[in-house]
């Protein structure tokens, strides 16, 4: 294979892009670091000098999947006029992104770690208060007295389920076709029922 130009400073990003691209295509257990390496046009070597093995490119795949959750549960903005909107979109968000990166979507939530880095723990940690901060902010808009740690995670559970059961089975793809509308319809129906 003819081999790509990079710049030294630059390969590290480019053997992430390269993992990110497949990623999108199959799932994680289903490319090495040396069809990486191919891809990126370096040597096998090359990869193993900027990173220890493939969980330590995996680790940091999933916390940019992390922080990309994140970063789109932010742009929801909080409506004090209108909570239960807020509260709809945040949970859609969750499940858009799950269905629409069912690779990372199984990597950040179906991989389990025994020693998962600093900044693996800190986009995970991160991403989850923004979900917390909005709990917070619905239940005190609407002068509930629920525990919004508690019904953070009702929330979670909620959306979590949901995308599983999307990206996992063909039910709720049978379901809607039943109900005559879109997953992503069902997911709303079932977000407004849970408020």
């Amino acid at each position: 294979m003819k081999r790509t130009s990079y710049h030294h400073g630059d390969l590290k990003n480019t053997i992430i892009k390269t993992c990110h691209k497949l990623l999108q295509k199959k799932g994680a257990a289903d490319f090495s670091l040396r069809e990486v390496a191919n891809l990126s046009g370096v040597s096998h070597a090359a990869v193993y000098r900027h990173f220890q093995d493939k969980e330590e490119v995996l680790e940091i795949l999933s916390s940019i999947g992390f922080d990309k959750l994140g970063s789109l549960q932010k742009k929801v903005s909080q409506n004090p006029k209108n909570p239960d909107e807020y509260f709809v979109k945040l949970g859609l968000v969750y499940i858009q992104f799950a269905i629409k990166n069912p690779n990372y979507y199984r990597l950040m939530f179906q991989t389990k770690r025994s020693n998962e880095t600093s900044i693996l723990k800190r986009s995970k940690l991160k991403s989850y208060a923004i979900l917390v901060r909005g709990c917070r902010f619905y239940l005190k808009t609407k002068r509930r007295k629920e525990n919004h740690r508690s019904f953070a995670l009702m929330a979670w559970s909620l959306v979590h389920g949901y995308s599983n059961l999307s990206i996992e089975t063909d039910f709720p793809e049978t379901e809607s076709k039943t109900l005559k509308k879109t997953k992503l319809e069902m997911a709303e129906d079932i977000l407004r029922f849970a408020i």
